[in-house]
């Protein structure tokens, strides 16, 4: 880095240190010592949320330290109180106001320990019963906003491309990846903006031009090359991207400010080359009224944005496709196609029907799609890659999660309706594209995507054999079309001989036959691992063989000397299916086992490139204890415990050993350290505990703290079922069944009513 790049960024963070940090510290009334600590003076926005969207706030671009655990206690045990009054409360009343949870969520996230992210789903899913509002999208930018505090943009992706899978269903929007990628850019996060471009334009809110000029920022920032540019240049073609004029001189004057002139006009030159013919010729209007369309819509949905496309109208802006396709970007229903197809008197077009599969195939509604597929093929408009390629992808998906090789049958069938709607292909031909929107372009036949998408699906189909005929016939057809292999097809080819070989031995030697090869796209970091994951798994005939532990680093040795990162995953996933193979390996094979696991970490130990997570950790632990290694176990166990970075699965592991290993005392000892640090357990851990003392041969002991502790202060945790089905499994071997029953029916009423006359063989309430 040149001297006078280091100058300015010190200058920049210097700058960011001084801005205000957004959390605030919480204020406890100690007359009553309620929840007034929440109290504030600042008016929550959601008051505003009728009127014009309110602008998010800049954002503090310098990470914090983590919440004060004293501090985070606090919070963290008021917030228990009130969501454990909620069964208490009558149903009109509410414990707390909104600006009040707003701030536990502030405080929750700015730590984002994993328990403190678990408490927040929790606190989501009761919103509504705590403060009697909706999760709304401001409730999630309270929470970017403390994640951001914590500093860690990897736990913050998560959150935005999991968003939709939380309580409130809110999909995030623009502002909520901008709030992101500001961050990233500040930090010179140049590799996880590239992640969160793509998981931007899958989730169905795709980047636009300011998306991009944060990402030439962050690259400026994090001393990109001239070479990188043009890289990100090969990237962002096959977005949303308008010509810009100030992006063009904003390239120019971020290498001349670093003395570098010629790079400048080379660079600048180059970007003009390739997107100077996405220039807009209408209105220079037409970029603001399509972004304030394209707000609308995403706010307040399908009429509002009709309504106020008409008012642009009044003002001079003239409907096209193009307006059609902003309107359907959240749509997933043909009810929205039609209604905008009469509101605004244009044909659609088979574009904007795939707006529509692809949108409810993101919902994950396959059949809503297959039926929108249905409809579309009677309106006679050609078929296309645009159009098929989201069902085929749901079709692949589905059948992978569900072992279902039926569905991947129908895929195939799509493509070859597709293959067979075209005229025959000439290789001297220039490939025949359709403009899709936006000036992008994509290929109207087949194309690598969905031969990747086929093939990747075959490589896990449950029946391998019978597709390793239909792979061929495929790869034929993309040198047919002289289509370029991509790193999919590539690894998908590999899984496939992999699994088609009848030795460990010949898949290593069809791994090293495909991967080695000259001229060749570059494995995906995400490849190396389904590599990885199908080697480890590898069975030939009835022989349950150990997973070929050499043979799997030395893929992970090329997977590093490619330049890829090797990730806790790679590591995680051997440890796990390691531990799956415990219960069944035979006694003559048990020490290899357990040698196994101790050879990974030692990997995993002397590899100075990674990082291990709590997930990585927990599966050690879990792995060492399956195996008969229970002083490992307890060893990373403590580990654990004394660096704080462990969560409500370490416990419940941990527990689970100590029973198996019969260690009651080494169990004792963690509940009490855990007592200590005020740590709360969840059902799960309750029933670890529970179980750990009947293996020992504390049965007593069991079913006293079943009905005298579990669930006291916590109703979320209070026993179940699952918990009286556990002390039954062990009081029947002890011939003591009646007697806990007695004390259940005594001590636990309301639980005693619920439970069916049998439960699991034993007779409860005899007739």
């Amino acid at each position: 880095m040149s001297f006078g790049r280091a100058a300015s960024q010190l200058e920049r963070l210097a700058l960011a240190s001084h801005r205000p940090s957004f959390l605030k510290l919480p204020l406890f009334d100690t007359r009553n010592g309620s929840l007034s600590f929440l109290v504030t003076s600042q008016v929550c926005s959601r008051k505003f949320s009728t009127s014009l969207p309110v602008t998010l706030p800049d954002l503090p671009v310098q990470a914090q330290r983590r919440v004060p655990h004293q501090k985070l206690a606090f919070v963290r045990a008021h917030i228990h109180d009130a969501l454990d009054s909620l069964d208490e409360s009558l149903p009109e009343r509410h414990p707390l106001r909104e600006d009040q949870v707003l701030r536990v969520l502030d405080v929750l996230a700015s730590s984002a320990r994993p328990r403190d992210l678990a408490l927040i789903e929790k606190v989501l899913a009761n919103f509504t019963s705590l403060c009697g509002l909706p999760v709304a999208a401001e409730v999630h930018s309270h929470i970017i906003r403390g994640l951001l505090n914590q500093g860690n943009p990897q736990t913050l992706l998560n959150w935005l491309v999991q968003m939709r899978q939380k309580p409130g269903n809110i999909q995030p929007y623009l502002q909520h990846w901008h709030m992101f990628l500001e961050y990233c850019a500040d930090m010179g996060h140049v590799r996880i903006i590239r992640t969160a471009l793509s998981k931007m334009a899958h989730s169905g809110c795709p980047p636009n031009n300011r998306t991009f000029k944060i990402f030439f920022r962050a690259m400026f920032n994090s001393g990109a090359s001239v070479k990188d540019f043009y890289g990100a240049f090969d990237n962002i073609e096959k977005y949303t991207f308008w010509y810009d004029e100030d992006i063009a001189n904003m390239l120019y004057d971020g290498f001349v400010k670093l003395n570098q002139t010629q790079q400048a006009n080379e660079v600048k030159e180059e970007f003009n080359r390739r997107f100077l013919k996405r220039v807009i010729k209408e209105s220079p209007r037409l970029v603001e009224w399509e972004e304030s369309l394209a707000l609308e819509v995403e706010r307040r949905g399908m009429v509002e944005a009709v309504k106020l496309c008409r008012s642009l109208q009044e003002d001079g802006y003239k409907v096209h496709h193009r307006t059609l396709s902003i309107l359907l970007r959240r749509s997933h229903d043909i009810s929205d196609l039609k209604y905008a197809e009469e509101a605004l008197d244009l044909k659609p077009s088979a574009f904007h029907w795939s707006i529509i599969i692809a949108n409810a195939i993101r919902a994950g509604n396959l059949s809503s799609a297959l039926s929108s597929y249905g409809q579309f093929r009677a309106t006679g408009l050609p078929l296309s890659a645009p159009l098929l390629q989201p069902l085929i992808s749901g079709l692949c998906n589905a059948a992978t999660s569900s072992c279902s090789d039926d569905l991947l049958d129908q895929a195939l069938k799509l493509y070859h309706e597709l293959a067979c709607s075209l005229p025959p292909v000439d290789p001297n031909a220039p490939p025949r594209r359709e403009n899709l929107d936006f000036m992008r372009e994509r290929s109207v036949g087949p194309d690598a995507y969905m031969y990747g998408t086929l093939l990747r699906a075959m490589g896990s189909a449950v029946d391998v054999q019978k597709y390793s005929k239909v792979a061929i016939s495929l790869l034929s057809a993309v040198e047919a079309g002289a289509i370029p292999h991509t790193p999919v097809i590539l690894a998908s080819l590999i899984v496939i001989a992999m699994r088609c070989s009848s030795s460990v031995d010949e898949a290593l030697e069809a791994y090293r036959r495909l991967a080695r090869q000259k001229n060749i796209p570059r494995i995906t970091a995400w490849d190396y691992q389904w590599i990885l994951d199908t080697l480890s798994k590898l069975t030939f005939g009835e022989d349950r063989s150990l997973p070929p532990i050499w043979h799997y680093f030395e893929i992970v040795k090329d997977m590093r000397l490619s330049g890829l990162a090797v990730t806790p995953t790679i590591y995680a996933q051997l440890l796990k299916h390691l531990a799956q193979l415990a219960p069944d390996v035979p006694e003559a094979m048990k020490d290899r086992l357990a040698a196994c696991v101790r050879r990974v970490h030692d990997h995993l130990t002397l590899d100075p490139t990674i990082t291990p997570n709590i997930s990585l950790w927990n599966q050690l632990m879990d792995s060492y204890q399956r195996v008969g290694l229970f002083a490992e176990a307890y060893r990373v166990w403590e580990m654990l415990l004394v660096s704080e970075n462990f969560d409500h699965a370490s416990v419940s592991i941990i527990l689970d050993a100590c029973g198996f290993a019969n260690a009651w005392p080494l169990a004792q000892k963690v509940y009490t350290r855990l007592s200590e640090r005020s740590f709360l357990l969840n059902q799960g851990n309750w029933h670890s505990y529970v179980e750990c003392m009947c293996r020992v041969g504390r049965l007593n002991d069991a079913v006293k703290a079943v009905c005298l502790q579990m669930g006291q202060g916590q109703k979320d945790v209070a026993p179940n079922v699952d918990t009286i089905q556990v002390l039954l499994a062990f009081a029947t071997r002890a011939n003591q069944q009646d007697e806990v029953l007695y004390r259940i029916q005594r001590y636990l009423p309301d639980l005693w009513e619920t439970l069916p006359s049998n439960l699991e063989g034993v007779i409860i309430k005899p007739n």
